[in-house]
């Protein structure tokens, strides 16, 4: 079975303005992760926020199930290194992909994530989808993971891309227009 993996961030993404709501998942931005997974049934969740070591796997899957999204479609979360780049751990779940001959089954993979400058040092732009972390996952951003999964598959460029000089948000169409 091939698979497309996004890779999730949770404050910022599916928790926006933390402050100002009484919901740990915001429903708008539930509603377009849900519209990501319905699109694409063959992809999966792996979770790359800083959540997947705070709260327990239980936890998350608790507040993965009140908001009625599906929990066989998580599979996992990325490794925790001792390192401020989130962009070293999403790598290295992806190197281990490879290790354990599950590369072959990936056709795409996507990083939803409202800090996406210390990501873009290890993982490809056209793969990185950022978040206003006010806003979180809009109509907007979701529909460009649904084309990205929709895409034929192509390389995954899973070895280690050259080092990177930091990107603005208007350095590239990726990212939300401010």
């Amino acid at each position: 079975m091939e698979m497309d993996i996004l890779f999730l961030d949770v404050d910022g993404v599916l928790n926006p303005d933390k402050e100002s709501h009484e919901f740990i998942f915001a429903p708008d931005c539930v509603k377009q992760l849900r519209r990501i997974l319905d699109h694409h049934p063959q992809s999966y969740v792996v979770f790359s926020t800083s959540w997947r070591t705070g709260f327990s796997v239980f936890t998350l899957g608790w507040l993965w199930r009140q908001h009625d999204l599906p929990l066989k479609r998580v599979i996992g979360r990325t490794p925790d290194i001792e390192t401020e780049s989130r962009g070293v751990e999403i790598h290295q779940w992806l190197a281990d992909a490879i290790r354990y001959r599950q590369v072959d089954k990936m056709r795409h993979y996507a990083v939803l994530d409202d800090e996406v400058d210390p990501i873009l040092e290890h993982i490809p732009a056209h793969s990185i989808f950022a978040c206003d972390p006010w806003h979180g996952l809009t109509e907007e951003i979701a529909n460009r993971v649904i084309r990205h999964f929709a895409a034929p598959p192509g390389n995954l460029l899973i070895e280690k891309p050259r080092q990177r000089r930091a990107r603005s948000k208007a350095d590239s169409g990726r990212f939300p227009k401010e």
